[in-house]
């Protein structure tokens, strides 16, 4: 037999098998039609409120499912809301019968010309049949089913009436099902009140509703809110006169009111959850979260806050405790007061840590086997060679300190000596260090490190300074426990990650030095009466200003400062804002009455031998932000340092600072 002969019997097989696979799924597909039910819209349920209980089952409040579902009559939808949800979710509605290949490719090279996601390629029906019978699970028999059901349903029910069903249930954050439940839940009146900007921006939300949601991103929400204007224009549903117009319109909504005790908690633990099992399972009745947050410890944790700023032009302040065992976080204060500002400034806001992050330099160095009275000179300022070019370090109080050890610098928070000391250690391993202890993005390796010019969260610096008060072991932070129904069947429980970054040594050795940092030091003003370690941290001109501090049962972080981070702290009461102040004040406050039950315990005595060079032990799994085995690489001569308000420049320019 030839080669050509050959070819042609593979062909003539390939072609038989293909042909018999097209008539198998056909077959298939014909016996799915014929045996799938189209349940009644009366079959779903409607959205509850969720319980929520701290870890030793105290109730701490409720997960609202925004506004209880309404359906409304398809007469009650403004046309442009009806007209915006078409443009934007499928244009071929009332063309297709429930499934339109054609749009799927046409989402795609839109998708694929925006480079984001602009467009679905689902058909309106098919969405409302995953929303409303088969739901979202990711395989090839959910999708086989949502199609057959789609075909299905168009030939039993009018366009008007898929429509009417799909706006009545689709979700559009927040809790809310259906567009009348939406529009009060973001506006504050019934769907039929709804103008025009507020119909573009409802139906944008529908394919991200977290991430298009006004008082989260404000510049998405109205990006994708002119997109809707955009597609209503393209498909004659608006003249450009108009669009222009609704585009000038703000983007306001109404704010979020969670109820209960710790709003930013609840509201973290709500975005969280929706994400993990989807609105659907979580509203639907007689579900209970148990989270990892100790009423208690919350309550305090409030206090505290309120105790030292009571006035309107008082700085903002957050306020994280995490239990160093397990990562559970168990108090958290995202902001002063949840109704004036919703951004939860414990998770999410990104500030210059300043001298609390000299730890990572401080642990590095240990484990490299440098002693804790190594001395070094303390000069007013310093300038150390770097590849960037000279990088020039001054003392918070531009005073010369002679020379002095580690243990000593650290308890003054002294620049220069940390400056030298990151040059000797490297950059590059301290960013591993500091990756390794929580910090879960990619830290620079830079000089300006020692001196806190990467931005973390709260939450973050709390998880840095739990690996120590570990000795050494990272856990992940985590706020809820677990997810339960109304069977009492667990439907829901966090991963989390536990394991030795730092080895212990090390830790034992830093946290004995950050105990004199409180007793002979910057943070006297956090002295709780038992053993503690800490660190004061403040920025250039007074921006932020921290204090992060831990016994061996709890850590907790405080930040204060103004939001944007361009207003200074020069002037709060008559006096500047250093971490040593009002944070160590509202640390010590909390501090007291969360562990006024609990047994003080000295820290440990370093009794393990110290390393040859490293700090960071090779772990079962990467820990956050990356392989500690494989620091990241310094970064180009040209490259600046990741902070709008760097503490310390890597130029020639004039000489800055970071406050103790």
């Amino acid at each position: 037999m030839t080669e050509r002969s050959r070819r042609r019997r593979w062909l003539r097989r390939l072609l038989l098998a293909g042909l018999l696979l097209s008539v198998a799924f056909a077959l298939f597909v014909a016996a799915l039609y014929a045996l799938l039910r189209i349940p009644q819209p009366s079959d779903l349920a409607g959205a509850q409120a969720v319980e929520v209980v701290d870890h030793q089952g105290r109730r701490i409040g409720r997960i609202h499912a925004g506004a209880d579902r309404v359906s409304v009559p398809l007469s009650d939808v403004p046309m442009d809301l009806r007209n915006a949800v078409i443009a934007t979710e499928d244009r071929t509605f009332y063309e297709h019968r429930g499934v339109a290949p054609t749009s799927i490719l046409r989402a795609a090279f839109a998708n694929l010309v925006a480079r984001r996601t602009v467009q679905g390629g689902s058909t309106i029906t098919q969405q409302y049949v995953k929303n409303a019978f088969v739901g979202d699970d990711r395989s090839v028999w959910r999708k086989t089913k949502e199609a057959v059901l789609a075909l299905k349903l168009e030939r039993q029910r009018s366009k008007d009436e898929i429509l009417s069903d799909y706006l009545n249930t689709i979700y559009f954050g927040r809790g809310a099902y259906g567009v009348e439940a939406a529009s009060r839940t973001y506006f504050g009146h019934s769907v039929k009140d709804l103008t025009l900007p507020q119909s573009a921006l409802l139906a944008g939300m529908i394919q991200a509703p977290e991430s298009y949601d006004p008082a989260v991103d404000a510049d998405a929400a109205r990006a994708r809110r002119d997109d809707v204007l955009d597609f209503m224009v393209r498909d004659d549903f608006l003249t450009e006169r108009e669009a222009v117009r609704a585009k000038r319109a703000d983007v306001r909504v109404r704010k979020r009111r969670p109820g209960g005790l710790a709003p930013h908690f609840l509201e973290e633990v709500r975005l969280e959850l929706e994400q993990a099992i989807g609105p659907s399972a979580l509203y639907r009745g007689g579900v209970v979260v148990r989270v990892t947050l100790d009423r208690t410890m919350q309550h305090a944790a409030e206090r505290a806050v309120r105790s030292v700023y009571d006035r309107r032009s008082d700085p903002e302040a957050a306020l994280v405790a995490i239990d160093p065992a397990t990562g559970a976080v168990r108090a958290m204060v995202g902001a002063r007061n949840f109704s004036s500002r919703e951004f939860d400034i414990a998770v999410d806001g990104r500030r210059q840590p300043g001298s609390t992050f000299k730890v990572a330099v401080l642990a590095r160095a240990l484990a490299e086997g440098i002693e804790p009275d190594r001395t070094y000179p303390a000069p007013a300022t310093i300038t150390i060679p770097t590849d960037s070019g000279p990088w020039k370090v001054a003392n918070y109080d531009r005073a010369s300190h002679g020379t002095l050890t580690i243990r000593r610098a650290t308890e003054l928070s002294v620049n220069t000596v940390f400056a030298q000391l990151i040059d000797d250690v490297g950059p590059d391993g301290v960013a591993s260090v500091a990756e390794a202890m929580g910090i879960d993005r990619e830290v620079p390796a830079l000089h300006a490190l020692a001196l806190g010019s990467f931005e973390v969260t709260p939450l973050e610096l709390t998880t840095m300074y739990a690996t120590l008060a570990g000795r050494g072991v990272y856990h992940s932070p985590s706020l809820i426990e677990r997810v339960v129904d109304a069977g009492g069947g667990t439907i829901f429980t966090p991963v989390r990650v536990s394991e030795r970054t730092l080895a212990r040594r090390v830790a034992d050795e830093t946290n004995l030095i950050l105990q004199g940092v409180i007793e002979n030091g910057t943070g006297a003003s956090a002295a709780i009466g038992r053993p503690a370690a800490g660190k004061t941290g403040t920025t250039e001109n007074f921006r932020d200003a921290w204090f992060a501090g831990y016994t061996r049962d709890l850590v907790a972080v405080v930040w204060n400062g103004y939001a944007g981070g361009r207003k200074t702290m020069s002037d709060v009461r008559g006096r500047s804002v250093t971490g040593g102040s009002f944070p160590a004040q509202m640390w010590a406050a909390f501090m007291r009455e969360a562990l006024e039950d609990v047994r003080p315990r000295p820290f440990p005595i370093p009794s393990e031998p110290a390393p040859s060079s490293t700090v960071v032990e090779v772990p079962s799994s990467s820990p956050p932000g990356g392989s500690p085995s494989s620091p990241p690489p310094s970064p180009a001569p040209s490259s600046p340092a990741p902070s709008p308000t760097p503490t310390a420049t890597v130029s020639p320019a004039p000489t800055k600072t970071s406050k103790p």
